[in-house]
């Protein structure tokens, strides 16, 4: 316990001293060892998620860290390239370099696995595009720590990206079809679940895994990462839609008609839509939570809740930066609230099943205010659900047993 109490407060203290603004781009580079590389770099790589993992214990800490990079890989080969048949090609390339590995993903790793995609450096766009190739381009540090991994780890790791890969390659057929924009609201759906409701659905294969258990989830459990998984997205989408609207990808219908650029109203109703759309389905976050099998004492609990209070008080800021007064003074995630919540969910499952009931009434209780009515509220809650279920069940890689990513 003391050995992962250090380990949590080494990786926080690294989060806290990370400038994400000025990443040290040569220092990192520098770093020869894998795992100390692969620490040193999450911070720049991820958001919230950095710390996250952070206070994961040191075991299921790796194996999260190795994940991340593998998806921040894919996520680069799909964002980065200027068109689609370059985004294509890139992931079609790293999914690749998996195949040694067995169609179960639990072969032994080869002494090196292939090289990743080449991007060029010019593709950057700002000094976190900067991190992002730099990780790809040292793929072969995270590959050795991957090959440290317990065999069973490394199977969930790459079930984790030949589904990721699979989702990435169909939602740039669709954009590319559809002028990189997303015509209705399951598109959006499916969208999320690829790019964040797999990883949700790693996370619990892992657990269970730990456990002793199966990693095959049933599909009620695929359904709760996926709503679970949209809710956290939708934060990302609403974070950067200046940006990507300005380089014309739109992930709602309303942004495209607009045209370009958008108009402060329009980019404030879109973030109305998907806030709404959010807490509809974090509203189910305690379901999922309480589901996922932990020990007595669990970093990883805490993990999980310190996520979704992430993405909930990122909507408090944002229900205030559109003038919607949604939330409540005693409703607001602070730091205070933040720690409580992180302590107590470590030593006793009670409480953190407990805080997960709580954190899920915020929810309910900031979207209830954007209805009329209970009963709009639950309809518009129901609707939710349904896409993030049928999300679930039609994307491509969403299948248990892994498999090659279609083509």
């Amino acid at each position: 316990m003391i050995r992962a109490a250090l380990h949590v407060g080494r990786r926080l203290l690294e989060n806290l001293r990370a400038d994400r603004h000025r990443p040290p781009l040569a220092q990192l580079d520098a770093i020869a060892d894998p795992e100390r590389f692969c620490w040193a770099v999450l911070p720049y790589a991820a958001r919230s998620f950095s710390f996250c993992i952070a206070v994961l214990p040191p075991r299921m800490a790796r194996t999260l860290c190795v994940a991340y990079h593998y998806c921040r890989m894919l996520d680069t080969c799909e964002d980065l390239p200027r068109d689609a048949a370059a985004k294509e090609a890139a992931l079609a390339a790293f999914v690749a370099r998996f195949e040694a590995l067995g169609a179960d993903g639990g072969k032994p790793p080869p002494v090196q696995l292939a090289p990743p995609p080449p991007l060029d450096g010019a593709l950057a766009r700002d000094p976190r595009d900067a991190v992002y190739l730099l990780l790809l381009a040292r793929a072969e540090r995270v590959d050795r720590c991957f090959a440290a991994l317990p065999p069973a780890h490394r199977a969930v790791v790459v079930r984790l990206v030949r589904r990721m890969g699979a989702a990435m390659r169909a939602a740039v057929a669709t954009f590319a079809a559809q002028g990189d924009t997303l015509r209705d609201a399951q598109q959006l759906s499916v969208y999320c679940f690829g790019v964040l409701g797999q990883p949700m659905r790693f996370a619990e294969e892992l657990a269970c895994v730990e456990a002793g258990r199966s990693a095959d989830l049933p599909e009620e459990r695929v359904a709760l990462a996926a709503a679970v998984g949209e809710a956290i997205q939708l934060a990302n989408v609403a974070r950067d839609l200046e940006k990507d609207t300005a380089h014309g990808l739109c992930y709602l219908p309303e942004l495209a008609a607009a045209g370009r650029p958008a108009a402060p109203e329009t980019i404030a109703a879109a973030r109305r839509e998907l806030l709404e759309r959010s807490l509809l389905l974090g509203a189910r976050f305690d379901d999922w939570l309480i589901g996922v099998p932990s020990p007595r004492f669990s970093l990883a609990r805490a993990g999980g809740l310190l996520m979704a209070l992430f993405t909930l008080r990122f909507w408090q800021a944002t229900a205030d930066r559109i003038a919607l007064p949604i939330v409540a003074p005693h409703e607001r995630v602070g730091r205070l609230r933040a720690a409580c919540t992180l302590l107590g969910s470590i030593v006793s499952r009670g409480f953190a099943a407990d805080s997960a009931r709580r954190l899920a009434r915020s929810y309910v209780c900031a979207g209830r205010r954007l209805f009329p009515n209970e009963v709009a509220w639950a309809r518009a809650q129901r609707v939710a659900m349904q896409r993030a279920a049928a999300a679930s069940s039609s994307t491509p890689g969403r299948r248990s047993s892994p498999s090659a990513p279609a083509d």
